[in-house]
Protein backbone atom coordinates (compact mmCIF):
# COMPACT_ATOMS: atom_id res chain seq x y z
CA UNK A 1 0.00 0.00 0.00
CA UNK A 2 1.11 3.53 -0.52
CA UNK A 3 2.13 5.90 2.22
CA UNK A 4 -0.95 8.05 3.00
CA UNK A 5 -1.23 11.20 5.36
CA UNK A 6 -2.09 14.60 5.32
CA UNK A 7 0.77 16.72 3.11
CA UNK A 8 0.79 19.25 6.04
CA UNK A 9 2.18 17.01 8.78
CA UNK A 10 5.74 17.38 6.15
CA UNK A 11 5.81 14.04 4.94
CA UNK A 12 4.32 12.37 1.92
CA UNK A 13 5.15 10.02 -1.20
CA UNK A 14 8.95 10.33 -1.57
CA UNK A 15 9.58 12.33 1.48
CA UNK A 16 13.11 13.15 1.88
CA UNK A 17 14.95 12.93 5.30
CA UNK A 18 16.09 16.51 6.76
CA UNK A 19 19.09 16.29 8.68
CA UNK A 20 17.74 18.99 11.52
CA UNK A 21 14.31 16.71 11.94
CA UNK A 22 16.44 13.31 11.82
CA UNK A 23 19.02 14.92 14.44
CA UNK A 24 16.52 16.00 16.57
CA UNK A 25 14.52 12.84 16.74
CA UNK A 26 17.50 10.34 17.11
CA UNK A 27 18.92 12.98 20.11
CA UNK A 28 15.44 13.20 21.68
CA UNK A 29 15.12 9.32 21.36
CA UNK A 30 17.97 8.38 23.40
CA UNK A 31 17.46 10.97 25.92
CA UNK A 32 14.31 9.52 26.81
CA UNK A 33 16.17 6.64 27.06
CA UNK A 34 19.00 7.64 28.60
CA UNK A 35 17.19 9.17 31.93
CA UNK A 36 17.04 6.25 33.78
CA UNK A 37 20.84 6.73 34.25
CA UNK A 38 20.69 10.47 34.52
CA UNK A 39 17.70 11.06 36.87
CA UNK A 40 16.31 7.64 38.57
CA UNK A 41 13.04 9.88 39.33
CA UNK A 42 12.35 10.28 36.02
CA UNK A 43 13.10 6.60 34.77
CA UNK A 44 9.40 6.12 33.48
CA UNK A 45 10.48 8.93 30.58
CA UNK A 46 12.35 5.57 28.91
CA UNK A 47 9.55 4.17 28.01
CA UNK A 48 8.81 7.21 25.70
CA UNK A 49 11.90 6.72 23.59
CA UNK A 50 10.12 5.02 20.81
CA UNK A 51 7.80 8.20 19.97
CA UNK A 52 10.26 10.72 18.11
CA UNK A 53 10.82 7.96 16.04
CA UNK A 54 7.65 6.89 14.88
CA UNK A 55 6.98 10.89 14.35
CA UNK A 56 10.31 11.20 12.27
CA UNK A 57 8.51 8.01 10.41
CA UNK A 58 5.97 10.06 9.32
CA UNK A 59 7.28 13.13 8.99
CA UNK A 60 10.82 12.22 7.02
CA UNK A 61 10.17 8.25 5.63
CA UNK A 62 11.43 5.23 6.33
CA UNK A 63 15.80 6.13 6.01
CA UNK A 64 15.03 9.02 7.99
CA UNK A 65 13.27 7.33 11.03
CA UNK A 66 16.27 4.33 10.14
CA UNK A 67 18.93 6.81 10.39
CA UNK A 68 17.45 8.64 13.62
CA UNK A 69 17.40 5.28 15.84
CA UNK A 70 20.84 4.40 14.43
CA UNK A 71 22.19 7.56 15.35
CA UNK A 72 19.76 7.32 18.77
CA UNK A 73 21.72 3.93 19.57
CA UNK A 74 25.15 5.50 18.63
CA UNK A 75 24.61 8.36 21.04
CA UNK A 76 23.49 5.81 23.99
CA UNK A 77 26.50 3.66 23.48
CA UNK A 78 28.96 6.87 23.39
CA UNK A 79 27.35 7.78 26.47
CA UNK A 80 26.42 3.90 27.92
CA UNK A 81 27.64 0.94 26.38
CA UNK A 82 27.16 -1.27 23.35
CA UNK A 83 24.69 -3.41 25.32
CA UNK A 84 22.63 -0.64 26.39
CA UNK A 85 22.61 0.41 22.81
CA UNK A 86 21.52 -2.66 21.73
CA UNK A 87 18.33 -2.88 24.34
CA UNK A 88 17.84 0.14 23.25
CA UNK A 89 17.51 -0.96 19.37
CA UNK A 90 15.37 -4.17 20.12
CA UNK A 91 13.14 -3.00 23.07
CA UNK A 92 12.40 0.30 22.36
CA UNK A 93 13.58 1.93 18.65
CA UNK A 94 12.17 -1.12 16.95
CA UNK A 95 8.13 -0.95 18.30
CA UNK A 96 8.50 3.23 16.89
CA UNK A 97 9.55 2.21 13.88
CA UNK A 98 7.04 -0.51 13.56
CA UNK A 99 4.32 1.74 14.71
CA UNK A 100 5.08 4.47 12.06
CA UNK A 101 5.75 2.34 9.73
CA UNK A 102 2.20 0.57 9.71
CA UNK A 103 0.95 4.15 9.67
CA UNK A 104 2.85 5.32 7.25
CA UNK A 105 1.53 2.46 4.59
CA UNK A 106 -2.24 2.89 5.71
CA UNK A 107 -2.50 -0.01 7.68
CA UNK A 108 -3.56 2.20 11.40
CA UNK A 109 -2.24 2.38 14.37
CA UNK A 110 -3.83 -0.90 15.84
CA UNK A 111 -1.89 -2.92 13.17
CA UNK A 112 1.08 -1.33 14.34
CA UNK A 113 0.96 -2.21 17.77
CA UNK A 114 0.37 -5.81 16.57
CA UNK A 115 3.58 -5.41 14.67
CA UNK A 116 5.40 -4.21 17.44
CA UNK A 117 3.91 -6.35 20.09
CA UNK A 118 5.00 -9.41 17.67
CA UNK A 119 8.64 -8.01 17.35
CA UNK A 120 8.81 -7.41 21.24
CA UNK A 121 7.36 -10.92 21.73
CA UNK A 122 9.82 -12.94 19.34
CA UNK A 123 12.49 -11.08 21.71
CA UNK A 124 11.20 -12.20 24.51
CA UNK A 125 11.62 -15.65 23.38
CA UNK A 126 14.75 -15.97 22.23
CA UNK A 127 15.96 -14.13 25.63
CA UNK A 128 14.20 -17.08 27.91
CA UNK A 129 15.77 -20.12 25.39
CA UNK A 130 18.79 -19.13 25.53
CA UNK A 131 19.69 -16.44 28.75
CA UNK A 132 16.70 -17.38 31.16
CA UNK A 133 18.51 -16.22 33.81
CA UNK A 134 18.76 -13.07 33.07
CA UNK A 135 14.94 -12.49 31.88
CA UNK A 136 14.42 -13.48 35.31
CA UNK A 137 16.33 -11.26 37.13
CA UNK A 138 14.69 -8.63 35.14
CA UNK A 139 11.41 -9.17 36.93
CA UNK A 140 12.85 -10.85 40.20
CA UNK A 141 15.57 -8.14 41.11
CA UNK A 142 13.49 -5.33 42.02
CA UNK A 143 10.81 -7.25 44.10
CA UNK A 144 14.73 -8.91 46.45
CA UNK A 145 15.46 -5.14 46.86
CA UNK A 146 12.80 -4.72 49.34
CA UNK A 147 13.88 -7.59 51.16
CA UNK A 148 17.54 -6.43 51.58
CA UNK A 149 19.05 -5.53 54.65
CA UNK A 150 19.60 -2.21 53.28
CA UNK A 151 16.18 -1.42 52.23
CA UNK A 152 14.69 -3.27 56.32
CA UNK A 153 17.15 -1.31 57.50
CA UNK A 154 15.43 2.09 56.09
CA UNK A 155 11.78 0.82 57.70
CA UNK A 156 13.80 0.14 60.88
CA UNK A 157 15.00 3.94 60.83
CA UNK A 158 11.71 5.39 59.91
CA UNK A 159 9.90 3.57 63.10
CA UNK A 160 8.52 0.59 61.45
CA UNK A 161 7.62 -1.73 64.37
CA UNK A 162 9.53 -5.27 63.86
CA UNK A 163 6.16 -7.36 63.68
CA UNK A 164 5.65 -5.16 60.71
CA UNK A 165 8.41 -5.61 59.27
CA UNK A 166 8.56 -9.27 59.54
CA UNK A 167 4.95 -9.57 57.71
CA UNK A 168 6.12 -7.20 55.46
CA UNK A 169 9.15 -9.54 54.31
CA UNK A 170 7.43 -12.48 54.26
CA UNK A 171 4.88 -11.02 52.20
CA UNK A 172 7.92 -9.69 49.75
CA UNK A 173 9.09 -13.50 50.28
CA UNK A 174 5.64 -15.06 49.04
CA UNK A 175 5.06 -12.01 45.80
CA UNK A 176 9.38 -13.11 44.89
CA UNK A 177 8.24 -17.15 44.93
CA UNK A 178 5.22 -15.99 42.82
CA UNK A 179 7.32 -14.05 40.02
CA UNK A 180 9.67 -16.78 39.44
CA UNK A 181 6.85 -18.65 37.94
CA UNK A 182 4.74 -16.04 36.12
CA UNK A 183 7.94 -13.99 34.79
CA UNK A 184 7.67 -14.92 31.60
CA UNK A 185 4.01 -13.86 31.46
CA UNK A 186 4.95 -11.01 32.93
CA UNK A 187 7.59 -9.62 30.80
CA UNK A 188 5.22 -10.35 27.73
CA UNK A 189 2.48 -7.86 29.78
CA UNK A 190 5.34 -5.49 30.00
CA UNK A 191 5.67 -5.92 26.35
CA UNK A 192 2.23 -4.64 25.78
CA UNK A 193 1.90 -2.41 28.24
CA UNK A 194 5.10 -0.35 26.58
CA UNK A 195 3.12 -1.00 22.91
CA UNK A 196 0.00 0.44 24.40
CA UNK A 197 1.05 3.65 26.24
CA UNK A 198 3.10 4.51 23.59
CA UNK A 199 0.28 4.02 20.88
CA UNK A 200 -1.52 5.81 23.18
CA UNK A 201 0.39 9.04 23.08
CA UNK A 202 1.30 8.98 19.76
CA UNK A 203 -2.08 8.68 19.22
CA UNK A 204 -3.12 12.38 21.22
CA UNK A 205 -0.05 13.89 19.58
CA UNK A 206 -1.54 13.21 15.72
CA UNK A 207 -4.96 13.91 16.91
CA UNK A 208 -4.04 17.54 17.68
CA UNK A 209 -1.31 18.01 14.78
CA UNK A 210 -2.08 15.31 12.13
CA UNK A 211 -5.30 13.75 12.64
CA UNK A 212 -5.54 12.07 8.91
CA UNK A 213 -2.94 9.16 10.11
CA UNK A 214 -5.56 8.09 12.17
CA UNK A 215 -8.69 5.60 11.48
CA UNK A 216 -11.32 6.90 14.10
CA UNK A 217 -12.47 4.75 16.78
CA UNK A 218 -9.81 2.59 16.05
CA UNK A 219 -8.97 1.01 18.95
CA UNK A 220 -12.51 1.46 20.59
CA UNK A 221 -13.44 -1.51 18.60
CA UNK A 222 -11.11 -4.01 19.65
CA UNK A 223 -12.53 -7.28 20.14
CA UNK A 224 -10.17 -10.32 20.33
CA UNK A 225 -11.34 -13.61 18.94
CA UNK A 226 -12.94 -16.56 20.67
CA UNK A 227 -9.55 -18.52 20.59
CA UNK A 228 -8.36 -16.24 23.23
CA UNK A 229 -11.76 -17.65 25.38
CA UNK A 230 -10.54 -21.33 24.36
CA UNK A 231 -6.93 -20.50 25.77
CA UNK A 232 -8.28 -19.03 28.75
CA UNK A 233 -10.59 -22.53 29.32
CA UNK A 234 -7.52 -24.34 28.36
CA UNK A 235 -5.25 -22.82 30.65
CA UNK A 236 -7.97 -22.90 33.76
CA UNK A 237 -7.83 -26.58 33.21
CA UNK A 238 -4.66 -26.91 32.99
CA UNK A 239 -3.72 -25.74 36.51
CA UNK A 240 -4.94 -29.25 37.55
CA UNK A 241 -1.87 -30.66 36.28
CA UNK A 242 1.32 -30.02 38.47
CA UNK A 243 3.39 -30.41 34.93
CA UNK A 244 1.60 -28.19 33.22
CA UNK A 245 0.92 -26.02 35.95
CA UNK A 246 3.67 -23.41 35.82
CA UNK A 247 3.18 -22.41 32.13
CA UNK A 248 -0.99 -22.43 32.75
CA UNK A 249 -0.55 -20.04 35.25
CA UNK A 250 1.49 -17.55 32.17
CA UNK A 251 -0.80 -18.05 29.68
CA UNK A 252 -3.93 -17.34 32.66
CA UNK A 253 -1.76 -13.98 33.09
CA UNK A 254 -1.36 -13.50 29.51
CA UNK A 255 -4.99 -13.88 28.78
CA UNK A 256 -6.68 -12.51 32.03
CA UNK A 257 -4.85 -8.93 30.54
CA UNK A 258 -5.82 -8.90 26.72
CA UNK A 259 -9.46 -9.32 28.33
CA UNK A 260 -8.64 -6.46 30.58
CA UNK A 261 -7.34 -4.07 27.40
CA UNK A 262 -10.85 -5.51 25.72
CA UNK A 263 -12.90 -4.43 28.61
CA UNK A 264 -10.49 -1.34 28.56
CA UNK A 265 -12.24 -0.87 24.84
CA UNK A 266 -15.60 -0.89 26.04
CA UNK A 267 -14.95 2.01 28.39
CA UNK A 268 -13.82 4.26 26.00
CA UNK A 269 -16.70 3.59 23.44
CA UNK A 270 -19.05 4.09 26.11
CA UNK A 271 -16.90 7.01 27.56
CA UNK A 272 -16.67 9.08 23.79
CA UNK A 273 -20.72 8.85 23.46
CA UNK A 274 -21.22 10.88 26.38
CA UNK A 275 -22.58 14.20 26.54
CA UNK A 276 -19.99 16.17 27.53
CA UNK A 277 -16.53 17.93 26.92
CA UNK A 278 -13.41 15.32 25.54
CA UNK A 279 -12.06 16.23 29.28
CA UNK A 280 -14.91 15.10 31.21
CA UNK A 281 -15.27 12.02 29.01
CA UNK A 282 -11.19 11.43 29.70
CA UNK A 283 -11.67 11.66 33.49
CA UNK A 284 -14.65 8.65 33.42
CA UNK A 285 -11.85 6.74 31.86
CA UNK A 286 -9.19 7.66 34.14
CA UNK A 287 -11.73 6.95 36.94
CA UNK A 288 -12.12 3.99 36.20
CA UNK A 289 -8.62 2.72 35.53
CA UNK A 290 -7.88 4.33 38.95
CA UNK A 291 -10.42 1.87 40.57
CA UNK A 292 -8.08 -0.60 43.00
CA UNK A 293 -10.61 -3.59 40.92
CA UNK A 294 -10.26 -2.23 37.63
CA UNK A 295 -8.11 -5.19 36.46
CA UNK A 296 -10.51 -7.33 37.60
CA UNK A 297 -13.40 -5.50 36.37
CA UNK A 298 -11.70 -5.10 33.23
CA UNK A 299 -10.87 -8.58 32.80
CA UNK A 300 -14.48 -9.79 33.17
CA UNK A 301 -15.86 -7.05 30.96
CA UNK A 302 -13.80 -8.02 28.22
CA UNK A 303 -14.34 -11.92 28.79
CA UNK A 304 -18.15 -11.47 28.29
CA UNK A 305 -17.96 -8.53 25.47
CA UNK A 306 -17.37 -11.82 23.27
CA UNK A 307 -21.19 -13.27 24.12
CA UNK A 308 -22.75 -10.02 24.68
CA UNK A 309 -21.41 -7.47 22.68
CA UNK A 310 -21.66 -4.43 25.49
CA UNK A 311 -20.87 -2.24 22.15
CA UNK A 312 -23.93 -3.15 20.18
CA UNK A 313 -26.52 -1.42 23.08
CA UNK A 314 -24.87 2.31 22.07
CA UNK A 315 -24.60 1.67 18.30
CA UNK A 316 -26.71 3.91 16.21
CA UNK A 317 -29.85 1.97 14.21
CA UNK A 318 -29.03 0.75 10.40
CA UNK A 319 -28.16 3.73 8.23
CA UNK A 320 -27.63 6.63 10.87
CA UNK A 321 -23.89 6.60 10.43
CA UNK A 322 -20.91 5.00 10.19
CA UNK A 323 -20.88 3.83 14.35
CA UNK A 324 -23.10 0.74 12.81
CA UNK A 325 -19.80 -1.53 11.98
CA UNK A 326 -19.36 -4.15 14.43
CA UNK A 327 -16.72 -4.76 16.71
CA UNK A 328 -13.51 -6.00 14.65
CA UNK A 329 -11.48 -8.65 15.17
CA UNK A 330 -7.54 -7.48 16.48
Amino acid sequence: MTERGPVSAGAGLGAEPRLGGLVGAGALSALLFGTAGLVPALAPLSLFAPLPLAVNRLRAGASGAWLAAALAAALVAASSTPAAAGRYLLVLATPGLLLGESLARGRGLLRGCAWAFAALVAGIGAGLAFASEAMAKLVLVPVETLRSDAFLAELKTGGLPPERIAEFTEQVATLRDALAVVYPGILVILAAMLVAVNAAVLRLYLLRRDPGWLEDGEFERVRFSLGLVAAFVLSGAAVALPLARPAAYNLLLVVAFFFALQGLAVVAFYARRLAGPPLLRAAVVVLVLANPWAPQILALLGLFDNWFDFRRWAEPPPGEGEGTRPGRQA
